[in-house]
């Protein structure tokens, strides 16, 4: 059902994906805690692409890619790469497209995994677009309200910040209501 779809922002998921999602993390966070190998992606390259800094986020999807068996490229930040002489971001993901099977990228520029998804033929993930989406952030919070409430419906939510360039906030707060949550906003 998800193999190989490209994951751009919240609202593309369905509940019945977002069951699947949760499922198979519970499945593989059991798995990684019993020692099990996975190797799911074993002989893949995986490249992380990040033109903002970020510690968390990065080295998450990277252990995750090491723990699933593939091999990861990274790019950490723009300066190092092609786009501080000028390439366009379309060009630098169908030049990386051709190297991997996975591409995994944190950007400035609300959009952009947008224009990044439509220049790959790989599967591209969103790890954040300036102030737009940050699903992959929104399910792993899912997955922790699951965990810690045993449940995704009935809650109230409150968000507290920038409300209007927090990312995680846009992408979270979709879920929230596809879930049928009440959600307080506080800015």
């Amino acid at each position: 059902m998800l193999k190989g779809k490209d994951v751009i922002n919240t609202a593309q998921f369905s509940l019945q994906e977002l069951d699947l999602i949760m499922n198979t993390a519970a499945s593989f966070e059991k798995q990684v805690k019993g020692g099990d190998i996975i190797k799911n992606m074993e002989g893949q390259v995986v490249a992380t692409l990040f033109f903002e800094p970020s510690t968390r986020t990065r080295l998450s999807f990277e252990t995750a890619a090491n723990r699933l068996g593939a091999r990861v490229i990274t790019v950490a930040s723009a300066a190092s790469s092609s786009a501080a002489k000028g390439e366009s971001l379309a060009d630098t993901i169908r030049t990386v497209d051709g190297y991997v099977d996975v591409i995994i990228m944190r950007h400035p520029m609300k959009g952009s995994a947008q224009i990044a998804a439509d220049n790959a033929e790989h599967p591209f993930i969103n790890a954040g677009d300036g102030a737009g989406q940050h699903p992959t952030q929104a399910l792993l919070d899912i997955y922790t309200i699951l965990k810690e409430k045993g449940a995704l419906e009935g809650l109230t939510v409150t968000f507290v910040g920038d409300l209007k360039n927090g990312r995680t906030v846009h992408s979270l707060g979709y879920f929230m209501v596809l879930y049928g949550n009440k959600m307080i906003f506080v800015s």
